[in-house]
């Protein structure tokens, strides 16, 4: 007999995610909740013109449970970073305690490296400004040793890391440089999603994780972190 046998929660870590996009549909995140996951990353957008069209609803049902949150975008290469950048900012307002927006960038679309490098930056920068808070960097374990190994630019940015498989615990090579979240696995479940769900840990307590976020909900010393004023504006529409 053969059991459908599905991932459940990494031993060894204390706080426990997920993320979600279309594919997921409806999210029950009352039941996400009760299933003891304490973050969620939310698909918003891609490129320039798409929005993911079940972000509203999730987002909306995801704040209403108060679990941690934040909303990632799908980066293109091939597309001018500042019209993401400006797509991303017109469709995500963050609230305080909400945990920094994402740069999901793991595709090469045919672009070289030092040009994903240059507008990779340029779209963190952007977003940075815009929302006061250092985005986190998503990216799987290869493209991330190909891209952004041993590159001081990106240094400051968290990251978080898809490895999956027999991988005990991703190892960065990069003597400066730690994972703050860790994807696991695509094939794993939750109460109230059908299907798949993408599995994630986080490096650290709650407490630290809820340091991450925009401050100003979580009774927790802030972490200061200087942005620049100069970089153009982005989100109106």
């Amino acid at each position: 007999m053969f059991f459908n046998l599905t991932f459940r929660k990494r031993p060894g870590y204390s706080v426990h995610g997920i993320d979600v996009s279309h594919y997921q549909k409806s999210v029950d995140f009352k039941e996400v909740v009760k299933d003891g996951f304490s973050f969620v990353f939310i698909k918003a957008t891609e490129g320039k013109h798409l929005k993911d069209h079940h972000f509203d609803e999730n987002w909306k049902s995801a704040h209403e449970e108060e679990i941690i949150k934040s909303a990632y975008h799908f980066f293109r290469p091939k597309i001018d970073p500042y019209a993401q950048a400006n797509w991303f900012a017109q469709h995500v307002k963050l609230d305080k305690g909400d945990l920094p927006p994402v740069l999901d960038i793991e595709t090469f679309d045919g672009v070289s490296i030092q040009t994903i490098r240059e507008n990779a930056s340029i779209w963190l920068n952007l977003i940075e400004k815009k929302y006061g808070i250092r985005p986190i960097i998503y990216t799987n374990y290869s493209f991330y040793h190909d891209v952004f190994y041993n590159r001081k630019a990106f240094d400051k940015y968290p990251i978080w890391i898809a490895a999956y498989g027999k991988v005990f615990k991703p190892n960065l090579q990069d003597e400066r440089k730690e994972w703050s979240m860790w994807q696991y696995t695509d094939k794993g479940n939750s109460r109230g999603i059908d299907g798949d769900v993408d599995l994630n840990v986080f490096y650290g307590t709650i407490e630290d994780l809820q340091r991450m976020c925009i401050p100003g909900k979580y009774n927790v010393n802030d972490l200061k972190i200087h942005i620049p004023k100069s970089l153009p504006k982005v989100g109106s529409r």
